[in-house]
């Protein structure tokens, strides 16, 4: 059991010898012929033009109050965006219920008015909070990409109970931060036509360039009655809906102002904490600020100072069965705003190899709170450039010297940690950029991270409905002043798609002494190879029992950099059935042989060196999202390093209105090794969301498992007072075993009252 906690950055090396040394000679020939089989070229003159629309400018004298009734006058004259059509079930056709889309703006807001024709009783609305994930709702998403850059773009959707979600999309689809929160303005209302949504986009909350000459933007449309899904430009599944190059384009939004861009954010928090419970109650008053400035409406310049992230989410527990380090997603909101600037490299590397990661700034070795006592962030677009700069400067931290405190532990003295970000950008959703990161939070100066990475290709290079993209980088770092050693990583990857074929071929190399001091890998010494498909049949006939059905494999080579083969993995999803009721059984076979040249342990576990080979089974099953209790399942069975493993999750979820839901989550793992001895736990997750309306909810989130015997819960009350400004009230409870194992003491316990409050200028 690996709990929540900051990651490694590097792992042991790759194991030597192995077999399927075939595949690997084979991979160059997959790499080159496959494409052609699976996305064959059309004429170029079948390409279809973006759609477009002028948007007219709202009256002096009408103005927009958002309450969800589009009844103002202003809305008469707004510019109409449509109509929507089908994605899914049946590409290419009409909607069975209209959808109205109306665009409009003065110079301070954008604004989008929305209805959607339906039966009042298959409407479904069950879902309120802010920034929801919306599965089990109704559901209307659209993107808005103010520079025409055709890759970055801000993403809101909203829901006819009232949930606003908000993201910011980069890498022309390839990124979503789901976690990114602006100021704006949602309302919507019940009619007996279907429903209505009233949204206000503050140009202080959207950075733009003045001089483009469009507005990127997309619409789609879900109704959960009957699976379907319809969009404005671009409607096939050839198309994901995030990427921004196959958008439609809105023109004619011109004289936008300002002001003087600076938004003031100060908080001030109460905290009351003890460590265990024959230990009172230690109480503290702070107090800090964020500056927000928008020297010209593309760029950004973001200041905190004694930064706080009590509201964050806490971290899922994962079961680590593997010999390398899990990875865990940043959750602050410092590092999440225009996070997408600073990714770099493959799409698929995302949680293998990351140059800079920012999870590693504020968190020292055991994962406690290192303090960040001032950051300074800028972030832009000009002309064809995007640039991104950070720096932060941490407080002392345990570690290594240069000095020591009074108690005699070694301690790592405040320091600045940093990265820059370039790119480049070359149209269609290409471009080529650079990055570089300072400092290491362990405290070795002189350490850096450098490289360079590209996007090639179109939605349209294979033909109409063929999208072909090539990814590269290559990176380096130097070891600091108490390590000598360099290495390099490097990479290629390319993804094709059309309506019924998905491939994706990588390769790449991380060498011994990479080591990014501000980023993630998870291991070093390796070449991976991989090479995928994946094929999709869709039918067009209710009458049929199927909807959709998926099959396809992937082959995964990993070998050591002297040739000899550490592992090959070939996972085979035999099918996905869909039903037309919209539940679907899943089923996958896993081939997998390996190489372990030294011991490691996994719980009271111990997989000793050795040749193994393992062939695994997995079937899952998920319910559809109509129902007011839905289900996810899958079991597994099969080989583990010479033993045999069980693998048995559940998810039960119940939504009996927008008030409120309960989702459940029990894993549980079983392993056996044979000499090496077994393991066994389970993990039980509970999470109560109580939704009292779309800016008040309150949201409880337990965990345990049988390894570390711990509970941890988290309850937290968020109160929008309206966007921007925020009451947040934080509990974290923590309970262990006694030394008899019968009973539950209380641990480390804590309660915060935090209150942000935006200030706009």
């Amino acid at each position: 059991m690996l709990p929540p906690s900051p990651q490694r950055r590097r792992a042991s090396s790759a194991p030597r010898r192995g077999v399927g040394r075939w595949l690997l000679r084979a991979l160059p020939w997959i790499v080159a012929i496959a494409p052609a089989f699976a996305s064959p070229q059309t004429d170029a003159a079948q390409q279809q033009e973006r759609p477009s629309a002028r948007v007219v400018r709202l009256s002096p004298r009408d103005t927009i109050r958002v309450d969800g009734r589009l009844d103002e006058s202003g809305w008469l004259g707004a510019t109409r965006i449509g109509p929507l059509t089908q994605t899914l079930p049946v590409e290419g056709v009409e909607m069975t219920r209209d959808t109205d889309v109306r665009v409009t703006y003065d110079r301070d807001t954008v604004y989008v008015g929305i209805t959607c024709y339906d039966d009042p009783k298959e409407i479904r609305a069950r879902q309120m909070e802010r920034d929801a994930f919306v599965r089990f709702d109704d559901v209307v998403e659209l993107w808005f990409d103010p520079f025409a850059s055709d890759r970055f773009a801000y993403w809101f959707q909203v829901t006819p109970a009232g949930s606003l979600g908000d993201a910011l999309i980069a890498d022309n689809g390839s990124s979503f931060n789901k976690d990114w929160d602006g100021i704006w303005y949602g309302e919507v209302q019940r009619t007996p036509q279907g429903w209505t949504a009233e949204l206000a986009f503050p140009v202080k909350t959207l950075s733009f360039d003045p001089d483009a000459p469009y507005w990127g933007f997309n619409i789609t449309r879900q109704r959960i009655a009957n699976g379907e899904r319809g969009r404005w430009a671009s409607p096939s599944v050839a198309y994901p809906f995030f990427q921004v190059s196959d958008g439609g384009k809105l023109t004619g939004i011109d004289g936008l102002r300002q002001g003087v861009g600076l938004d003031v954010v100060p908080y001030v928090k109460f905290d009351a904490e003890r460590q265990d419970a024959d230990s009172s109650f230690d109480s503290a008053w702070d107090a800090g600020l964020d500056l927000r400035w928008r020297p010209t409406p593309a760029s950004t310049v973001l200041l905190t100072i004694n930064t706080d992230f009590a509201e964050a989410e806490v971290d899922t527990r994962q079961v680590n069965l593997g010999r390398f380090p899990l990875f865990f997603p940043e959750r602050r909101d410092f590092f999440l705003e225009d996070a997408g600037v600073f990714e770099f490299g493959l799409p698929s590397n995302q949680r293998r190899l990351i140059p800079f990661f920012s999870r590693t700034i504020g968190r020292d070795e055991e994962g406690e709170v290192v303090p960040i006592i001032a950051g300074l962030k800028v972030t832009g677009r000009f002309g064809k450039w995007t640039v991104g700069a950070l720096d932060t400067y941490i407080d002392e931290v345990p570690g290594r010297p240069p000095s020591e405190d009074d108690d005699g532990r070694e301690r790592i003295a405040p320091q600045n940690l940093g990265v820059v970000r370039l790119q480049r950008a070359l149209g269609d959703g290409q471009a080529v950029g650079a990055i570089v990161t300072t400092g290491d939070p362990l405290g070795d100066s002189g350490r850096y991270t450098a490289g360079a990475d590209f996007r090639f290709g179109s939605s349209r290079l294979l033909g109409e409905g063929h999208s072909g993209f090539l990814w590269g980088h290559v990176l380096g770092t130097n070891g600091g002043e108490t390590n000598d050693t360099s290495g390099l990583a490097y990479g290629l990857e390319s993804r094709t798609r059309s309506r019924n074929w998905e491939t994706t071929l990588r390769a790449q190399r991380t060498e011994e002494g990479f080591d990014p001091a501000l980023g993630f890998v998870r291991r070093v010494a390796v070449d991976r190879y991989r090479a995928g498909a994946e094929y999709t049949w869709r039918s067009f006939d209710s009458s049929t029992l199927f909807r959709q059905v998926e099959t396809g494999a992937d082959v995964v080579a990993e070998r050591d950099l002297a040739g000899n083969e550490d592992s090959l993995t070939i996972p085979i999803d035999l099918f996905d059935f869909q039903f037309w009721s919209q539940d679907s059984f899943n089923f996958r076979i896993t081939e997998r042989s390996e190489t372990i040249d030294e011991a490691f342990t996994v719980g009271s576990a111990t997989v000793v060196p050795g040749d193994y080979e393992e062939t695994r089974f997995r079937l899952g099953f998920e319910s559809n999202d109509r129902r007011l209790f839905g289900v996810e399942t899958f079991v597994e069975v099969g080989d583990y390093y010479g033993g045999d493993i069980r693998r048995f999750g559940l998810e039960p979820i119940f939504i009996p209105s927008r008030f409120m839901a309960l989702a459940l989550t029990y894993l549980d793992v079983d392993i056996d090794v044979g000499a090496g001895g077994t393991f066994a736990t389970q993990l039980y997750t509970g999470r109560l969301d109580l939704t009292f309306s779309p800016f008040i909810s309150w949201n409880t989130f337990v965990q345990y498992d049988t390894e570390s015997e711990d509970i941890s819960t988290q309850t937290r009350l968020r109160w929008i007072l309206e966007p921007g400004r925020e009451l947040f009230v934080v509990g974290l409870f923590g309970f262990f075993r006694d030394g008899s194992g019968q009973t539950f003491q209380s641990g480390e316990q804590g309660v915060t009252v935090k209150l942000n409050y935006t200030l706009r200028f």
